[in-house]
């Protein structure tokens, strides 16, 4: 048996090793004769772990925020109630990048940390702020997530307006669509 010294004057038994004395180890999960019940996929009772269970809405929203009216445009995207409300799109702006994009247009998802809408009363233009992490140097960053805003708006929503993309340090971009 492996001896160990705790002060370097005694010597002790090496108590510390998993492969050491007569006993079974006992920490491994593949001993014994008893079920694996620490995995998520054994037994006959319904998983109740996913937020995806059960009659109640999901409420995890990672948008901040008040709750969509659900009235919305012919687009389903934009609630036509409450002069200029802010809605969040962060989800949906997250999926598009997700969407199959250049590489360099997904990148931008890890940047995003906010994105409101609106349309202003009396108006047919949307108006958009996206909230980024990108630094001081980072000015292309915010120019390229702009563009690509503006795209998105485009391709899926028909609409016309104006993002404003802000960073910290005075980090912006912006784009007409």
């Amino acid at each position: 048996m492996d001896e160990t010294s705790d002060d370097g004057q005694e010597n002790l038994p090496d108590t510390t090793s998993d492969d050491q004395g007569t006993l079974p180890d006992t920490t491994s999960d593949d001993q014994g004769t008893l079920p694996d019940t620490t995995s998520d996929d054994q037994g006959t009772l319904p998983d109740t772990t996913s937020d995806d269970q059960g009659t109640l809405p999901d409420t995890t929203s990672d948008d901040q925020g008040s709750l969509p009216d659900t009235t919305t445009d012919d687009y389903g995207s934009v609630p036509t109630s409450g002069p200029n409300r802010w809605f969040p799109m962060l989800r949906e702006f997250r999926a598009y990048l997700a969407s199959g994009l250049p590489k360099a247009d997904a990148a931008i998802a890890a940047h995003v940390t906010s994105v409101r809408i609106r349309v202003p009363a009396g108006s047919a233009r949307s108006e958009a702020v996206v909230r980024v992490d990108y630094g001081v140097a980072e000015e292309e960053e915010a120019d390229r997530t702009a563009d690509v805003f503006a795209r998105w708006r485009i391709s899926l929503y028909g609409d016309h307006g104006h993002v404003d993309v802000l960073g910290p340090a005075k980090t912006t971009g912006q784009k007409d669509w």
